[in-house]
């Protein structure tokens, strides 16, 4: 079974001997190379990495095996079969030889495409470096703020950068603080002002100001002191403003593309442990209780190999709109990959809180999806784990959920079960509930 796991991962998975040759690899990992699983059993791990990584790869590894490091996880550049390169994420594990003539330690690598995620860094990156060698008032917005007369003069830019007319945007300083968006404004106040005291040579501050039709425009406003009066107090001010909207909106992409799956917009598993995580602390201050539930569709397997990868994209789509809509503003529901969920339910009084919530989803997920013309119907097994009875941590209780939802599998699918009642004597009485294919259908 675990085999056959492994097999159909969607993660790149491959067994290595100590020096790098592969032993095993699953599909995934064919697939992310553009490789055959014979063709890479001849290969070498750290021949597939580019020149550039190759070296820093072998290191690394080697720093593993002879104990100097207790995990490796590393982003690297692989050569494909076809010559082009893609980025991943390699995370390597020691195992001990299976085979009794076989001596030391096998590597064990899962591999993940973080193409998307690179090439949106890489793009803000360039797109620093282009704004750090403009020259100041280039094509920027400017202000001139006179405090003895209370009047802010502007050009023609600032005006488009905030979408005014230049003849519409208001001169009085109240009325600039008034645009600055309020979970910005006391650091831009402290920025400024600092500066006014003497304390800095000049200010710079990243704030969204309120555009004419109400939307909030990030921009970068950089300014100083032109004149002071014979006290030393600053009487003008004078600076730039530059439109960083769509660098923001960059770094914004490239943060939530580091977080969440691409196809159904879940958070992803470095988000759901880093809420797990959150979620346990809450639950120790309140002495009350949290439950882990994995999720998985029974039935999804044969849709993909009837109708295609395309349909079954929708039905994960669908079934994550369902488990999102069925779940409360501070629960959270994450897709692992395949047709694998997990959900985080907080705030429980009791099991039989978690009990009716769980078969309440299970429900939701059981209702017949229409699709393109198509009624599919899908049995759903889930596994729940609970805080603090089946363990304290967020790794704990992942795979504890993961091995109750097995057992539900293993027991026939289509039901849930608590990984402390091992018995699982309550497969819910859901099973068999299948459905008639032509039977009504929710939208999805």
């Amino acid at each position: 079974m675990y085999k056959a796991a492994i097999e159909h991962s969607p993660i790149g998975i491959g067994l290595c001997a100590p020096e790098g040759r592969f032993l095993d690899v699953n599909r995934a990992l064919c697939a992310l190379t553009g490789h055959e699983a014979q063709a890479l059993r001849a290969r070498d791990l750290f021949d597939l990495c580019h020149p550039d990584h190759a070296r820093r790869t072998r290191d690394s590894v080697e720093a593993l095996l002879a104990g100097q490091r207790e995990a490796l996880s590393l982003e690297t550049r692989l050569v494909r079969q076809d010559g082009s390169t893609v980025w991943v994420q390699a995370d390597f594990a020691l195992a001990a030889a299976d085979d009794e003539g076989a001596a030391g330690q096998h590597l064990i690598v899962q591999v993940q495409d973080v193409t998307a995620r690179r090439l949106a860094l890489e793009s803000l990156r360039a797109s620093e470096q282009r704004l750090a060698y403009v020259l100041d008032g280039a094509g920027l917005g400017t202000f001139d703020w006179s405090m003895r007369a209370q009047h802010v003069s502007f050009n023609r830019r600032t005006a488009e950068i905030l979408g005014y007319d230049a003849d519409a945007l208001s001169n009085d300083p109240d009325d600039w603080v008034a645009m600055v968006h309020p979970q910005d404004a006391a650091l831009s106040a402290r920025r400024v002002y600092r500066h006014l005291r003497g304390d800095a040579d000049s200010f710079e501050v990243e704030q969204r100001l309120r555009g004419q039709q109400g939307q909030w425009v990030w921009v970068s406003a950089r300014g100083r002191v032109t004149e002071r009066d014979a006290y030393g107090i600053a009487v003008r001010v004078s600076g730039t403003l530059q439109d960083v909207t769509k660098r923001r909106a960059m770094l914004d992409q490239a943060h939530h593309l580091a977080l969440h799956d691409p196809l159904t917009d879940l958070p992803n598993a470095r988000l759901l442990r880093d809420r797990l995580f959150v979620a346990i602390q809450t639950a120790r201050r309140a002495r009350s209780q949290v439950a882990v539930v994995f999720v998985d569709l029974d039935r999804f397997k044969p849709i993909n190999d009837e109708y295609g990868h395309g349909m079954g994209d929708l039905v994960l789509k669908a079934t994550a709109m369902r488990l999102r809509s069925g779940l409360r503003a501070s629960d959270t529901v994450a897709r692992l990959g395949g047709d694998e969920f997990v959900a985080i339910l907080t705030h429980c009084q009791t099991r039989d809180d978690v009990e009716q919530t769980v078969e309440r989803l299970i429900e939701q997920l059981q209702a017949p999806f229409r699709m393109e013309g198509h009624v599919l119907s899908m049995s759903v097994s889930a596994g729940v784990a609970l805080y603090p009875g089946d363990g304290r941590d967020a790794q704990t209780l992942i795979r504890c959920a993961d091995s109750a939802m097995y057992e539900v599998k293993r027991a026939g699918g289509n039901g849930f079960g608590f990984h402390a009642s091992l018995n699982y004597e309550r497969l819910m009485s859901m099973r068999p509930r299948e459905r008639d294919i032509d039977g009504e259908a929710d939208a999805g």
